[in-house]
C-alpha cells in the first residue's frame, strides 16, 4: 500500500514536471514569435527617421564651389528660411549651405548641388560622396552654355536626378532673368508658352517719341571677349560696311569703364540699337546682357543667339538678326526704323506693362523639395552629357 502511494506521487510529480516544461516551452516559442527582429527593428528605426526627414525643413547642400565662391555669393555659410522669405518664395521652410558638417551625416542633406561649369577636382577632397541615400536629390547646376562646360559629364551616368540650367526643360529653370507683368506680379518669360499682352501696334507716348527724336547715332556694341565661336566679330564687321557700330571694350576701338553712369546714359541718349550677341549659339542660351539693357535703358537691343527669343522677351521688344535673311535686309529694316521714329519709339510699350527681375532658382529648389511628387517620384538622367549637349544650334546670317 505503502509502495503504491509512493509510485503515485512520483507519478504526480513527473506529469507535474511535464506541464511546467510544457507551459514553458509553449511561453518561449510564443514570447520568441512576439520578439521583433533586429532588421525588423533596423526598418522600424529607417522609417521613423525617413517620416522625420520629410516633415522638417529641406536641406540643401552647395557641395561644390560656384567657380572659386565657396557659398555662391550668398549672404552667409548657412540661409535659412528668412532668407527664402526675403525673395518672397512661395516656400520657405529651406535651409541652404555650403557647410558639410551642419548636419550629423550626408546622407541626411535632402538635395546635393553640383556645380557642372568647370572641373570639380580643385574644390573637392573627393569627386562625390562614398554614401548616398536613396531619398537624396542630386542636382546638376550650370548657367554656362554647353561650349563652354568643362566638367566631364561622361562619366555621369544615372548620377544626376535633376538639372538647374538656364535651359526651359530643366527641371528648375535656373535663368538670367525674368519678365513679370506689373499689374499681376506674374512671371511670364521664360516659358515654353509665354501669355504676353498685344497692344504695341497702338502704342504712342509723346514723352517716349522725345527721347527717341534727340538720339543721333545707330548701334552700338560692348563686348571683350572676342573670337568667340558664335563668330558674332564677323557679324558685326559685315554689319560696320553698312552702317555705323561703336564698338567699346576689348574687341574694339573705344573705351567706357563698367559701371560708369555716362555709359548707361549714352545708350538711352545718342544710340538707337544696342547688339547683343551671345558667345555661344545655343538652345535657350539667352544672358544678362540683353535684359540689362532693356532695363537700365531706351534702347532697342539687336540679339543674335541660338534661342525663341519669343518665349524670353515681350514682342516687338527687340530685333532678332535671324528673322533676317541677309545682314543687307537687316540693316535696311534698322535703317527703315531710324528714319520713323513713331515706329521706332513702339519698341518700348512693354514698359508700361512689365518689369524685369533677377531669377530666383532656389526658391523654386526649395519648393520642388516640399512637393509630394518628389518623395513619390524616382528619376535619373541615363545620359546627361548627350542630354546637355544636344542642346547646340547653328545659325548663319548670310
Amino acid at each position: 500500500m505503502i509502495r503504491k502511494m509512493k509510485r503515485n506521487r512520483l507519478m504526480l510529480y513527473l506529469l507535474f514536471v511535464v506541464f511546467c516544461l510544457l507551459v514553458t516551452a509553449s511561453f518561449l516559442i510564443h514570447t520568441q514569435c512576439l520578439k521583433p527582429s533586429i532588421s525588423y527593428y533596423k526598418i522600424l528605426e529607417d522609417h521613423i527617421r525617413d517620416r522625420r526627414l520629410e516633415d522638417r525643413s529641406k536641406y540643401i547642400l552647395l557641395y561644390t564651389n560656384f567657380f572659386d565662391v565657396k557659398n555662391w555669393k550668398l549672404s552667409a555659410e548657412t540661409v535659412g528660411p528668412d532668407y527664402f522669405r526675403s525673395l518672397q518664395c512661395p516656400v520657405t521652410d529651406c535651409v541652404l549651405t555650403n557647410n558639410r558638417e551642419l548636419l550629423s551625416t550626408i546622407t541626411d542633406y535632402d538635395a546635393l548641388v553640383f556645380h557642372i561649369a568647370e572641373p570639380w577636382a580643385y574644390s573637392l577632397f573627393e569627386k562625390v560622396p562614398k554614401l548616398r541615400s536613396p531619398r537624396q536629390i542630386y542636382v546638376a547646376a550650370n548657367m554656362e552654355s554647353p561650349a563652354h562646360t568643362k566638367h566631364l559629364l561622361g562619366g555621369d551616368h544615372d548620377f544626376f536626378n535633376w538639372t538647374m540650367t538656364y535651359r526651359l526643360d530643366s527641371d528648375v529653370v535656373w535663368n538670367y532673368n525674368n519678365f513679370v507683368d506689373a499689374e499681376t506680379e506674374v512671371v511670364l518669360g521664360p516659358s515654353e508658352r509665354p501669355q504676353w499682352r498685344r497692344g504695341f501696334e497702338e502704342y504712342y507716348n509723346e514723352t517716349v517719341l522725345g527721347i527717341v527724336l534727340e538720339k543721333t547715332k545707330m548701334g552700338v556694341q560692348f563686348v571683350s571677349h572676342c573670337g568667340t565661336i558664335s563668330k558674332r566679330d564677323d557679324l558685326v564687321r559685315e554689319i560696320q560696311k553698312l552702317m555705323s557700330v561703336d564698338i567699346y571694350g576689348k574687341c574694339g576701338t573705344l573705351e567706357c569703364p563698367r559701371g560708369s553712369p555716362r555709359c548707361t546714359e549714352m545708350l538711352t541718349t545718342d544710340y538707337r540699337f544696342y547688339f547683343a550677341f551671345e558667345n555661344s549659339l545655343c538652345r535657350d542660351y539667352v544672358t544678362e546682357k540683353v535684359y540689362t539693357v532693356m532695363d537700365a535703358s531706351w534702347i532697342v537691343p539687336v540679339v543674335f543667339g541660338g534661342a525663341d527669343y519669343s518665349l524670353f522677351l515681350p514682342p516687338n521688344s527687340y530685333i532678332d538678326a535671324q528673322q533676317f535673311n541677309t545682314v543687307e535686309d537687316l540693316v535696311e529694316y534698322l535703317s527703315y526704323l531710324s528714319q520713323n521714329p513713331r515706329e521706332y519709339a513702339k519698341y518700348f510699350w512693354w514698359k508700361e506693362h512689365y518689369r524685369i527681375t533677377g531669377s530666383q532658382p532656389f526658391c523654386d529648389l526649395c519648393q520642388k523639395l516640399h512637393d509630394v511628387g518628389t518623395r513619390e517620384r524616382v528619376q535619373y538622367y541615363k545620359d546627361i552629357e548627350e542630354w546637355w549637349f544636344d542642346g547646340p544650334v547653328k545659325h548663319k546670317l548670310e
